[in-house]
């Protein structure tokens, strides 16, 4: 057991795409950081994210770009430069799942589409398509309505993962909060102790997602970050596994102002594809049993895509927390999110989508702090053992039993 004390710039909790992305951009920058996860590397929300960098256009539906959508706009550009080795966060390993996304509806929700595409000459962001370049899962001829192309990208997040630990692997920590321990301060947090071995960092920042709670009961015992809170935003997903070999990347969009369904596409070990169903079908999930909303996600397909043979499919489902920054009404943030007090940052980025949105605020918050970077490099020692990776659920539902028969 080593007797030394690591001083890092700064400790970072959670290890989902917050954690990952802040470490990367925060090294990048020449920060000398540690950060510490208590589970597996993204196996929360961020592995259980349909992995969609979109632009907002998605809520855009009641006719009007809302502040939301007019706040994440130029996240697509954001990650195409990172992919492209342009941004302070190299992603150029990162695995692309599609490089568009569609949009569909019917009926008179599809003329009221037509109508507000075009007049908010949308040109460059949104396609209405020619029916031979439908996806092939809406290709059939009894498919009666508009499809159109968003110029919005899904990303592999298990590749994503991979391409942002891989750089700083070393510093990715387990975290054990049986036998592990925290110290705070007047200032922040003043030590953790983890395996015998003392973290004595000059900056914290609380990345953890639905980690963050519990942490900021410490924080508020220290009479740090008193106006900070959590809420949280269920979701119950469906999967849908099937050999039908149709790839789709879509919003199906309905009356309201949100998608009815949202389709991305997943590989299986055994060769197999998952549609990930997520939208109003997941949020109205919340309020039934499994076995209602596997009931309801048959349904959602029969209704959608009756020339399609789903009998031979599996489906299971995956309830999804999704951590925020508390809000009046529990409204849906705009932005990412972070504030400092004194030497501690708390962060959510709300959506994967703005990753980058919050290396941005975290790294203007640090900034600010006055924190220069150390000139030591940290070294490791062996009693830190490293965070495993997380393991998409698609990979590992259908063999739990979790599984019904469409």
């Amino acid at each position: 057991m080593t007797d030394s004390t690591l001083k890092p710039d700064i400790l970072i909790f959670g290890g989902g795409i917050a954690g990952l992305w802040l470490i990367n951009r925060l090294q990048a920058q020449g920060y000398q950081c540690l950060l510490l996860e208590n589970a597996s590397l993204g196996g929360d929300q961020t592995l259980a994210s349909q992995g969609i960098i979109h632009g907002g256009l998605k809520y855009a539906l009641g006719g009007n770009l809302s502040s939301e959508s007019e706040a994440i706009a130029a996240m697509p550009d954001r990650w195409r430069a990172a992919m492209a080795g342009d941004d302070p966060v190299d992603l150029r390993g990162l695995k692309v799942l599609s490089d568009t996304q569609h949009m569909w509806s019917s009926g008179s929700v599809a003329s009221r589409m037509t109508n507000f595409f075009a007049s908010k000459m949308l040109r460059g962001r949104i396609e209405k398509l020619k029916r031979a370049n439908f996806p092939s899962a809406l290709a059939d001829k009894a498919f009666k309505g508009n499809v159109y192309r968003l110029d919005d990208l899904v990303i592999n997040t298990e590749s994503l993962l991979e391409t942002l630990a891989a750089p700083v692997r070393q510093r990715l920590l387990r975290f054990d909060g049986q036998r592990d321990t925290l110290e705070w301060g007047d200032h922040g947090l003043k030590a953790v102790t983890v395996n015998g071995v003392r973290i004595e960092p000059a900056m914290t920042i609380l990345a953890a997602g639905n980690g963050n709670p519990g942490l900021l009961d410490g924080a508020h015992q220290a009479h740090l970050l008193a106006d900070e809170h959590s809420q949280l935003r269920p979701l119950k997903m469906v999967l849908v596994k099937h050999d039908l070999g149709h790839r789709l990347y879509a919003h199906c969009v309905g009356t309201s102002n949100k998608p009815v369904l949202t389709v991305t596409t997943h590989d299986c070990p055994d060769g197999k594809l998952v549609w990930y169903l997520g939208g109003d079908l997941a949020e109205q999930g919340v309020d039934r049993s499994d076995e209602q909303q596997l009931a309801a996600g048959r349904a959602e397909l029969k209704k959608l895509f009756p020339w399609l043979d789903f009998s031979q499919a599996q489906l299971a489902t995956l309830n999804v927390v999704r951590a925020e920054p508390k809000q009046q009404s529990l409204v849906k943030p705009d932005n990412a999110y972070a504030r400092r007090d004194h030497n501690l940052i708390i962060s959510w980025p709300t959506k994967l989508t703005l990753a980058p949105d919050l290396g941005d605020r975290v790294m203007a918050l640090v900034e600010e702090s006055g924190l220069k970077p150390g000139a030591t490099p940290l070294t490791v020692p062996a009693e830190l053992e490293q965070a495993p990776m997380g393991v998409p659920y698609w990979h590992t539902c259908f063999n739990e039993g979790l599984t019904s028969d469409l």
